[in-house]
């Protein structure tokens, strides 16, 4: 029988892409639709088998579309994870040139990770968000836009040239995307490996409330190999996605969701299904010094023994750096070179080399507080201008959660400074 699948479309999307690169998709009939939510009706009702959608990015964070789509979809499994590296390209009309363009478009996560670039290279243009980055490429095509941020495959679909690649700020960005199907449908392939248990529900209460939940979530001994992500949903909800590694039929696992489920109530599970890479071997733990693969998750049952407690230094979460490289000053890292005192002393060309990657990323930085502030002076004038005040109380605290939950300690610091920064400034 024909496979049927849903996906984030139009044609083009980075999603496709990671729904075509399943062995079950190919021959599949395939179905784009405009939002995350119509692809899990489509899904929930039975009208196609599953629906491929993006979730996190490494770079721009959770996708609040898709989380907000799937907390609202009761009868919802899982069935495996995709994971694509992401390089963006600029589209353009053929005749159209780089100094030209005064209208960008892409979806909000795509110009997120392409800032940079943009305002170095078409700094006076202005950007339009989009609902998926072949949207954007439908609007250049369409005249009503004069550039796209997507993917350089999306070009000949719509009839597009590739005016520069490789444009994203951050290298190495990955994309996660989950295929979702109805709870009770056919479920995995046969043989496949079910390794990660998901968790999804909805947290209420104030913004300080919910992050000092969130910590101390984080903070539990059961819960330390679980990656939790929040995602403000509202003044005072959030959307919570736990990703615990294994199965509910492991101790460690069924532990884990159990307490989760304790501490939050309504929490549903998504399931288990197959993680895009499958766990290390006891001999591949990580070293102190090296990164955890963005897409892994240690099994629990490798490391530990099942009645012991995990501990920060036994697994690796997702999406970040080992525990034991959390403190690493980065210029450590060089190949020492011995002085005439016998002390290891890092290359001098290495720490030059580095301080350039600095250089260049505090550009990008200083680049995106500018748009951070001309963009804030906007909002003000427009809050003054209809009688309101010039700042928003209930959102600045939502923004300081934010990036205490992003940066832990010193983020809301950051933030306030921010915030400071922008109240009644503009940019120079």
């Amino acid at each position: 029988m024909e496979r049927r699948f849903a996906y984030l479309g139009p044609r083009g999307t980075f999603t496709e892409r990671a729904l075509r690169s399943l062995p079950e998709a190919a021959g599949a009939r395939t179905t784009p639709v405009g939002t995350a939510a119509q692809a899990l009706t489509l899904a929930v009702r039975g009208d196609v088998d599953a629906a491929m959608l993006p979730v996190h990015n490494t770079v721009a964070g959770m996708v609040p579309d898709t989380l907000r789509a799937m907390a609202q979809s009761p009868a919802l499994t899982v069935l495996r994870e995709v994971v694509l590296g992401i390089e963006f390209a600029v589209l353009v009309r053929p005749g159209t040139e780089l100094p030209r363009v005064r209208t960008v478009s892409g979806h909000p996560h795509a110009l997120r990770q392409v800032g940079g670039w943009l305002g170095r290279r078409v700094p006076r243009a202005h950007r339009m968000p989009a609902a998926s980055n072949a949207e954007a490429a439908r609007r250049v095509r369409d005249g009503e836009c004069d550039a796209a941020v997507a993917g350089e495959f999306t070009a000949p679909l719509y009839g597009l040239r590739v005016a520069a690649s490789g444009i994203q700020d951050t290298a190495g960005a990955t994309t996660r995307f989950l295929l979702c199907a109805r709870a009770g449908g056919p479920g995995l392939p046969a043989g496949a490996p079910a390794d990660r248990t998901s968790l999804i529900g909805r947290l209420h209460g104030r913004p300080e409330d919910v992050g000092g939940l969130l910590a101390e979530l984080r903070r539990h001994p059961f819960l330390r190999a679980v990656s939790l992500h929040l995602v403000p949903d509202g003044p005072r909800s959030g959307l919570l996605l736990a990703d615990c590694p294994g199965r509910p039929d492991q101790q460690s696992t069924a532990r884990a969701v159990g307490l989760l489920r304790l501490r939050v109530p309504g929490l549903r599970s998504l399931g288990s299904y197959t993680a895009a890479h499958r766990p290390g071997r006891p001999q591949d733990l990580c070293h102190p010094t090296d990164l955890c693969h963005p897409t892994d998750l240690c099994q629990p049952t490798d490391l530990c023994d099942p009645q012991d407690l995990f501990h920060a230094h036994d697994l690796c979460h997702p999406y970040d750096f080992c525990e034991g490289s959390r403190t690493m000053n980065t210029e450590a890292t060089a190949e020492p070179t011995t002085g005439a005192g016998g002390s290891a002393e890092p290359a001098p060309e290495v720490i030059e080399g580095l301080r350039e990657q600095i250089d260049e990323l505090d550009g990008f930085i200083i680049g995106t507080l500018k748009e951070r502030l001309r963009t804030s002076r906007e909002i003000q004038r427009l809050r003054t201008g209809g009688g309101g005040a010039p700042t928003d109380s209930g959102r600045e605290h939502t923004i300081r959660g934010r990036y205490a939950e992003e940066l832990g300690e010193g983020g809301a610091g950051l933030a306030e400074a921010l915030l400071q920064l922008c109240r009644g400034r503009s940019a120079r």
